[in-house]
């Protein structure tokens, strides 16, 4: 895990740190492809090709999928590691799905595999706690589901829609020498971005009918309430603020419970039928 972490300060530093001289990306991609490709290289013991597959036919690997957006098509695409019924595994480099599944609007180019453009999936699916249970019925349609653990970045404000945009630059309103009506449709375009981008709307609905999709209800949303949501994507910087942040969240009282029936949960699988607040062995 302590590698995990400094892998990632690292690559943090390096991509938020390089300007793009495209005008419709902030940073520059070539230098977030190369740090994902040296992450990829060495993540193995002995090491491995940056140009690894995504494919894993291992019998005993861990089913995972990450979620892009296809650029020109719409809607969310579900780079897999494994095969289905209906779809082989997605047929890309692992250094390839990373980099579609890192390229956010504004700050990255979008990606193209094999003549499609793709981009992050923060645009619709942020949250994508429904497409996580979506494909577990999807690879098990007659098994329940025993537990879900959502993971946030910490929790977001209100959705507002306000008579004038909150984040556009005061100099960026000066210069465009905004009306009262044009900056409310500047208003409506930040408060649609918000809805889209929004994990807490997913988060309501996913609680709403946990116990129907989840064994239990056993629904867990992990998310720290205070601070976090503010830190912005491209604020490597502030990785202090965010691991003091996370750790005083962790360790919060309240929190002792959950943890401990997420990890009996995670370790007996087999009692996920059973009270969310089973303790027993």
């Amino acid at each position: 895990m302590e590698d995990v972490i400094s892998k990632y300060k690292r690559l943090s530093e390096k991509v938020f740190s390089t300007k793009s001289h495209d005008p419709k990306a902030t940073y520059d991609h070539t230098v977030l492809e190369q740090e994902i490709k040296n992450i990829v290289a060495t993540s193995v013991k002995g090491g491995q090709s940056p140009s690894t597959q995504l494919s894993d036919s291992r019998p005993d690997l861990c089913r995972t999928f990450v979620v892009a957006t296809s650029i020109h098509a719409g809607g969310a695409i579900r780079m897999r590691t494994f095969g289905t019924r209906d779809a082989d595994p997605f047929p890309a480099c692992i250094w390839q799905v990373a980099r579609a599944t890192s390229a956010a609007p504004t700050f990255f180019a979008p990606i193209e595999i094999d003549d499609v453009l793709y981009g992050d999936g923060g645009t619709g699916w942020n949250n994508p706690t429904k497409e996580a249970i979506a494909e577990a019925n999807n690879i098990w349609p007659n098994r329940p589901i025993g537990i879900v653990v959502s993971i946030g970045t910490g929790l977001e404000n209100a959705l507002e829609l306000r008579d004038e945009p909150t984040q556009a630059p005061s100099l960026a309103k000066a210069l465009l020498n905004m009306s009262p009506k044009n900056a409310f449709k500047l208003a409506v375009a930040e408060f649609t971005v918000c809805c889209l981008t929004s994990c807490e709307t997913v988060h309501a609905e996913i609680s709403e009918r946990a116990d129907r999709d989840i064994l239990g209800g056993n629904y867990f949303r992990l998310n720290v309430p205070q601070g976090l949501g503010s830190i912005g994507l491209d604020e490597w910087n502030k990785v202090r603020q965010i691991v003091a942040l996370t750790n005083n969240y962790m360790d919060h009282g309240e929190l002792k419970e959950r943890k401990r029936t997420i990890a009996m949960l995670l370790q007996y699988p087999q009692r996920a039928g059973r009270s969310p607040f089973y303790n027993g062995v």
